[in-house]
């Protein structure tokens, strides 16, 4: 299979550090770190892709200076007391074969130190979003101070065994603040035309290649269009990244996308919305301005096969492949053995990044072991002792309860009470731009059968039925059950109902979405039926749409509803439906109003976990656990994770 991805497989070499392939993984933030330090969770995270394969990893941003540390997960590079952890990092990457750089940055104006609460710092006083914090306006002298902040951290860089830096240039980050006239309203020789706003980055750079480009490879990643008004658009970064591989030294050139700025961040990690590497176009445009240098380039990459085609294009040199290896991080390997259909596909749900958002560790939705490397394999241990598994319910967290505990040795089955597997997954992968939901689907139903697991359909689990089974263990995985509540009487839709019924009956209707869920299935419907040709109008008693879906992806989403010209009324509470009208209550003044007419109303909610099941099943005496919305409705992520947690823990000794 290694000449299906010969192009792949090719090595390279970047600033005289020879890589064994063209895929890398990009530098990414993943809260890990502790007091800014780096902890055993980012090594053992690392070795598990370094050992599957990649070829270069880039370790997550080091922040150059105090006012730019952020949130205490993050790394410091202006702290000697990294070092030995970096150093383990390093150790952990190369004894397997794999090559390592570090980003090194300041976050500017979105990036204040929120342990000691030190201002962010930014080319002029212009907040990153309406109501963001003010950043301090650096002075010529702080300039010089960050400068030099820079060289210490590549100098730091240099003493933990990193072999590569790469100098953020983009995203949004101070060196991109400089550059965008949207955050940089300078008069003095910083600010103003495009030679004044590069003069500070370049200032930068040059002090970097400078100081350790002649001990490892320095280079940049830029962005190739902020994507916003008022900013730096792809002709301007052509001649940035042009001033930037001039400089003597530069070793390599990393194109990304986007600024961070509302909504444009949005798209720097595109999920499944956008089409596979939206933007390579842009990048492949930047090949006139770097000469030879290596080009490199990420954004919903999500297999070899995608990368491959890339690379032949001629003007890319890298493919970074970052959820693809957060989903499977043994990508590389099985699809040079063959064996692509077992890998585990990334589905940019972006509940990753979304993380990063939240303030809490990465994990993923198809893969709820990141972030739990040092204690959770993969695949799981062989358990002390096998038991007779019987799992109820083939939704995702019945299937990948199903999937853990059979690799772990136990007998296992599954119980359908539906003609398939796949609980809604099917029905969600049919909402607009939701496609990729059906990857899941189909792997886990695939994997499933791999790992030996028996499967029962147009099964009813009655009490009698589970008591006869002679299961050693139960794992109910029934889900939610929709419920309208005081509205019942309403003739309201569910988001599968609504999902379900052919596009055409939907054109010219007026479509009243009731969201208590602020979740995917609220997106999917709205965007589904406004693209159908309804209008849709969106109530909720919140003031903060989408809430439930990851700040990445719902900024995109607003802005494509936007598009659609779907209608929100925030801080409206239908309280009463009488034939097509709705009658709604302000949650802020408790005032009503009436709404309408609707020729349909869809109520997106949480549903409600049903427990007398269980309950029953305790009282004779059954060893019942329950997983997923059989609990509590609460996310895919959330149904994944209660269910590797389930598995795992079947057969452990005491």
């Amino acid at each position: 299979m290694t000449d299906r991805y010969a192009r792949v497989m090719t090595p390279l070499t970047i600033g005289g550090v020879e890589i064994r392939n063209r895929i890398f993984l990009p530098a990414h933030t993943t809260n890990f770190g502790r007091d800014f330090l780096p902890t055993e969770a980012h090594v053992a995270y690392l070795r598990a892709r370094a050992r599957a394969g990649v070829g270069l990893i880039f370790v997550e941003p080091l922040r150059v200076h105090p006012t730019s540390l952020g949130r205490a997960g993050g790394l410091s590079g202006a702290d000697p007391r990294a070092l030995d952890g970096l150093r383990r990092i390093v150790d952990a990457v190369r004894n397997p074969g794999a090559r390592i750089f570090v980003q090194i940055t300041h976050a500017g104006r979105h990036g204040p130190n929120e342990v000691d609460r030190l201002p962010a710092w930014g080319p002029s006083a212009v907040p990153w979003v309406a109501g963001g914090e003010m950043p301090h306006a650096m002075t010529r002298a702080e300039m010089v101070e960050v400068r030099d902040a820079y060289v210490r951290t590549a100098e730091l860089a240099v003493a933990a065994g990193f072999e590569g830096i790469e100098v953020h240039l983009g995203h949004g980050h101070l060196l991109h603040q400089f550059l965008s006239p949207a955050a940089n309203t300078r008069d003095d020789e910083y600010g103003g035309s495009l030679e004044n706003r590069m003069r500070f980055p370049l200032e930068v750079l040059r002090a970097v290649v400078n100081a350790v480009g002649v001990r490892l490879a320095v280079g940049v990643r830029t962005s190739v269009d902020d994507l916003m008004p008022g900013a730096v658009g792809p002709q301007e970064h052509r001649i940035i990244t042009r001033a930037a591989a001039a400089l003597p030294g530069l070793a390599f050139v990393n194109a990304s996308v986007a600024a961070y700025q509302w909504p444009s961040i949005g798209h720097h990690v595109a999920d499944m919305a956008h089409p596979s590497h939206p933007f390579r176009d842009l990048t492949e445009a930047l090949r006139p301005e770097i000469g030879n240098l290596p080009l490199l380039t990420a954004n919903r990459y999500r297999s070899l096969s995608e990368a491959e085609k890339t690379l032949a294009r001629g003007q890319i040199d890298m493919v970074g492949m970052n959820r693809a290896h957060m989903a499977d991080p043994d990508l590389i390997a099985k699809s040079l053995a063959g064996r692509e259909g077992e890998v585990r596909p990334c589905v940019a749900h972006n509940f990753c990044i979304g993380q990063i958002a939240a303030h809490q560790p990465i994990s993923c939705m198809m893969n709820p072991g990141v972030g739990k490397e040092q204690h959770w394999s993969d695949p799981p241990a062989k358990a002390a002792l096998t038991s007779r598994v019987l799992v109820v319910g083939g939704g995702p967290a019945g299937m990948e309860a199903a999937r853990i505990a059979a690799l772990a040795g136990h007998d296992v089955t599954i119980w359908e009470r539906s003609g398939s597997l796949g609980g809604k997954l099917a029905l969600c992968a049919s909402g607009y731009g939701r496609g990729d939901i059906g990857a899941m689907r189909d792997w886990l139903c695939d994997a499933v059968i791999r790992a030996g697991v028996r499967i029962g359909i147009n099964r009813d689990a009655t009490v009698a039925a589970l008591r006869d089974a002679g299961a050693d263990v139960i794992l109910l995985a029934t889900g939610a059950q929709h419920d309208a509540g005081y509205l019942a009487d309403a003739s309201l839709l569910s988001p599968q109902m609504a999902l379900s019924q052919p596009r055409d009956s939907w054109s010219g209707q007026r479509v009243a979405l009731w969201d208590e869920a602020g979740s995917w299935a609220t997106l999917s419907v709205a965007e589904t039926l406004a693209q159908a040709g309804a209008q849709v109008e969106i109530l909720q008693a919140s003031t903060a749409p989408l809430w439930s879906v990851s700040l990445y992806s719902r900024m995109t989403a607003l802005e494509r509803l936007a598009q659609l010209g779907v209608i929100r009324h925030l801080g409206m509470m239908p309280r009463s439906a009488s034939n097509t009208m709705l009658t709604c209550r302000n949650s802020l003044t408790s005032r009503e109003t009436t709404l309408g007419p609707f020729d349909c109303i869809v109520h997106s909610a949480p549903g409600v976990a049903p427990t007398g099941f269980q309950d029953a099943l305790e009282q004779v005496g059954l060893a019942v656990r329950t997983i997923g919305d059989a609990v509590a409705p609460r996310t895919l992520f959330d149904a994944m994770q209660d269910a590797q947690a389930a598995a795992r823990s079947i057969g452990k000794a005491a």
